[in-house]
């Protein structure tokens, strides 16, 4: 579909969940914006593509992530254009952020702060972001939505452009980005098991018997939570890490789909199971509770 055709197809899809399920109204609006910006970005965007010479093929087998091989975050990435244009996105959906991004905003305009210095250290920029909350005086709740938002743009895209020639993945986490799925999907009539990223978007088939956070192949006897009439939405958990994935259970190939919002629809299972001593396989901005 093109892009106008997508994006309408993003809309319905957030509209039909919430006529669905009222009461994941306000937390869908609330991303809305965000989502259909993200989507118009990673549509638009023209960047340079993946060193595919650059990734070992034994490395990929034993488990090193795409992230650790090569330079998916480039500094010649058009970053502060991206945040420019967030912005205003999450201005619109989360307006408890808009004195905080409208500090962010002047500063990256100044110069004072440039968005890659966070990304040098990716997957390990924490530090840099609590120093940025520490000498602008912004809250640590905008930038770390606006930071992930701008790497899933950079890492989907170029997630879309890797022609993949490596063989198998066999690792719970992300074979682009290294992150562990926020949500998985059980297909209906093969019955697969496919897990989603919410890091780049990429999705990945994984065993059905084993966690993807500790590997334990008890998996398969964990227990499993669902509302009552909705046995297709679940969460199962793992006992040996104390871990749950959020997840679809017996999906049809035909259902059209954006895991992103379904995990965010289902943001009552993560209370449900965060409530029980569980804790999400990565955590995310609708399951940080």
């Amino acid at each position: 579909m093109n892009h106008e055709e997508r994006i309408e197809h993003i809309e319905q899809l957030m509209d039909n969940i919430i006529e669905k399920n009222p009461h994941c109204k306000d937390i869908i609006n609330a991303f809305r914006p965000v989502i259909l910006e993200r989507c118009h970005l990673v549509d638009k965007l023209a960047l340079q593509n993946t060193d595919a010479p650059e990734i070992d093929k034994r490395k990929f087998k034993r488990g090193v992530a795409l992230v650790r091989q090569t330079m998916l975050l480039r500094p010649d990435d058009p970053w502060e254009e991206i945040a420019h244009s967030l912005i205003p996105a999450v201005k619109q959906g989360f307006p408890a952020l808009h004195q905080d991004l409208d500090r962010l905003e002047e500063l990256l305009k100044n110069g004072n702060i440039h968005i890659y210095d966070y990304f040098k250290s990716y997957p390990d920029g924490d530090t840099i972001v609590a120093a940025w909350a520490s000498e602008f005086n912004i809250g640590t709740a905008a930038l770390a939505l606006l930071l992930r938002t701008i790497t899933r743009i950079i890492l989907e895209k170029r997630s879309q452009q890797i022609e993949w020639k490596w063989g198998n993945w066999e690792k719970g986490y992300c074979p682009v980005c290294g992150t562990f799925p926020s949500i998985a999907m059980i297909k209906e009539k093969i019955a697969e098991r496919w897990l989603h990223c919410s890091q780049c978007g990429y999705e990945w088939k994984f065993s059905r018997v084993l966690c993807p956070f500790c590997e334990d192949q008890a998996y398969r006897e964990m227990p499993f939570f669902f509302v009552e009439n909705k046995e297709k939405e679940c969460a199962y958990a793992c006992e040996k890490c104390k871990r749950y994935l959020i997840t679809l259970n017996g999906i049809s190939d035909l259902t059209i789909r954006d895991l992103d919002i379904s995990a965010i629809s289902l943001a009552h299972l993560d209370i449900i199971m965060q409530g029980k001593g569980y804790e999400p396989m990565v955590i995310c901005e609708w399951n940080a509770i």
